[in-house]
């Protein structure tokens, strides 16, 4: 039986954006608008619940540094800033605690998907 191997423990350095001690920004690999990147602790960590006080910290300075990063790379209207917790909706992701911050832009309406227990019936 192969082990699983989670996509944010095992991540090549050169896809880092940026980083600091507790956690570091990544590009999404399934982006759902340009410039949608994650926030992830370093640690393996299923839930916003057991981030450490200083975990917590260093992820919202990371957050706000992808924010203003975005800003001057894209000029997004604004930004969809969303986290899962728990296993939900089947997700492997889910194990491994990350927060997506989503550009949004002008006329480009936002199309969540599965990760966000959308289902498109269309």
């Amino acid at each position: 039986m192969t082990e699983k191997v989670c996509p944010y423990c095992d991540f090549e350095e050169f896809d880092i954006i940026d980083k600091n001690e507790f956690g570091a920004i990544l590009p999404e690999h399934n982006p759902l608008s340009k410039g949608h990147s994650v926030i992830i602790p370093l640690r393996h960590i299923a839930s916003f619940f057991e981030v450490s006080e200083k975990e917590r910290k260093s992820l919202s300075s990371l957050l706000e540094l992808a924010r203003n990063e975005l800003k001057i790379r894209h000029q997004p209207e604004g930004f969809h800033i969303a986290f899962n917790d728990g296993h939900v909706f089947g997700e492997d992701q889910s194990e491994h605690f990350h927060i997506h911050i989503i550009p949004r832009y002008k006329n480009q309406p936002l199309k969540l998907d599965k990760r966000w227990g959308i289902i498109n019936e269309n």
